[in-house]
């Protein structure tokens, strides 16, 4: 998708600049190697269920009362268009290089599938889809009186950012990634985005919120273009642990997991060592599918989970109504508070690089979590846009009888 630059499902390569005092990790070449290559197509699905082999990681606990989802089990007996040709829902996950995926309505489940070895045990990578964690958390910092608003300064929680781009800048403006910042979220070229992933993500020798210090340009007005930076998305992450006096990982726990009746401990990647890594915030999230359901789930009854309230309702109107313009005119896509949104429909989305989605539609009281591991380039764009399409055609599918 243009505009993502599927910013953590490219291949990460080249050498690394490092932003400021870090401590630095033990690495080894066999596992600084696989790090670089965990995006090959050929390893791709397996990495991303097994992230926890190759990482250091961090916890979020999950509570002893889950949140039963009933299942009515359905046919998937519709179809879905791709480029004029009709396509039968029961051909999609093959098609488009699925792991995992789950359909629920009104909150019940009525199709839920595994595929490639993976189980309901399996915890899935989110990649970028951690991202809108970050505004989930966000808000709950802020009804917890923790963060005053969005519209406090960046500056008030991490003042050594001052005389950087985001010197001035609000929350706000991380929320909806348009800061003016100039940045290539591009893992290909050279530059700056690439040598802070290879430092934090692979090297494990820097804080990846810490590469923040060495954006001072701005390529516009704040408040105007989008423009997708994932360090954005990680300051958003790190306000809210320092607002909070703790670990992102326990945070959730509190907030979310544990309340809203999560049924199985989630992870974090970290970029660096347990005792100095701070928790991977822009893409390193990790949890099993029906957890990832719930979460959509949540978020279709506008902040209610496991018969509580944990969100505001008016956080979560906000944070899925789009900001100005359009995040990619090509696909029909809006940027929120770290929320993708559907043009010409009430749909929104968590999206990850890989294809992994997270995709709520209030209209239809719809909510779908795929899992994936869609290659980068042709082929993956390709299964993208058709992923979307069936998404689409999912969500408008009246089930027919149980089976």
């Amino acid at each position: 998708m243009k505009g993502t630059g599927w910013s953590i499902g490219t291949t990460i390569l080249g050498a690394c600049v490092l932003w400021g005092a870090v401590a630095t990790a033990d690495v080894s070449p066999a596992v600084r190697e696989y790090r670089l290559r965990m995006f090959d197509p050929a390893v791709s699905t397996l990495a991303n269920r097994s992230i926890e082999l190759m990482f250091d990681t961090r916890t979020v606990r999950a509570g002893s009362r889950p949140w039963k989802l009933p299942v009515s089990s359905r046919q998937l007996d519709f179809q879905y268009e791709v480029a004029g040709v009709k396509v039968p829902a029961s051909a999609f996950a093959d098609r488009t290089f699925t792991d995992a995926l789950l359909i629920m309505k009104d909150g019940r489940i009525l199709h839920e599938q595994y595929l490639n070895r993976t189980t309901e045990r399996t915890r899935f990578m989110s990649y970028s889809m951690a991202k809108s964690l970050n505004s989930i958390m966000a808000g709950m910092a802020i009804a917890d009186g923790r963060i005053a608003s969005v519209e406090d300064p960046v500056l008030k929680y991490m003042p050594e950012l001052k005389g950087t781009a985001y010197d001035g800048l609000t929350v706000k403006h991380l929320l909806w990634m348009r800061t003016g910042a100039r940045w290539s979220d591009n893992f290909f070229a050279p530059g700056p985005s690439r040598d802070a992933h290879v430092a934090a993500f692979v090297e494990a020798r820097a804080r990846y919120v810490d590469a923040a210090r060495g954006i001072t340009e701005r390529a516009g007005p704040p408040g105007v273009a989008f423009n997708y930076n994932s360090v954005e998305a990680a300051l958003v992450g790190e306000i809210v642990s320092r607002a909070t006096g703790m670990p992102l990982s326990e945070y959730l726990s509190q907030k979310l997991w544990r309340p809203g009746g999560m049924e199985s401990d989630a992870f974090y990647v970290l970029d660096g060592p347990g005792d100095t890594g701070r928790e991977f915030t822009a893409g390193g999230f990790n949890a099993t599918l029906r957890d990832y359901g719930r979460i959509g789930q949540m978020m279709l009854e506008r902040g209610q989970a496991n018969g509580r309230r944990l969100l505001p309702a008016r956080w979560v109107d906000e944070s899925t109504t789009p900001g100005p313009g359009h995040a990619s005119v090509e696909d029909g896509t809006g940027y929120a508070y770290l929320w993708w949104t559907i043009d010409g429909t009430r749909a929104f989305t968590m999206l990850g690089g890989e294809g992994q989605f997270v995709y709520v539609d209030p209209e239809h009281r719809t909510v779908i979590v795929k899992l994936s591991h869609i290659p980068v380039g042709a082929e993956g764009a390709k299964a993208t846009a058709e992923s979307f399409a069936f998404l689409k055609a999912a969500s408008a599918w009246r089930p027919g009888a149980a089976r």
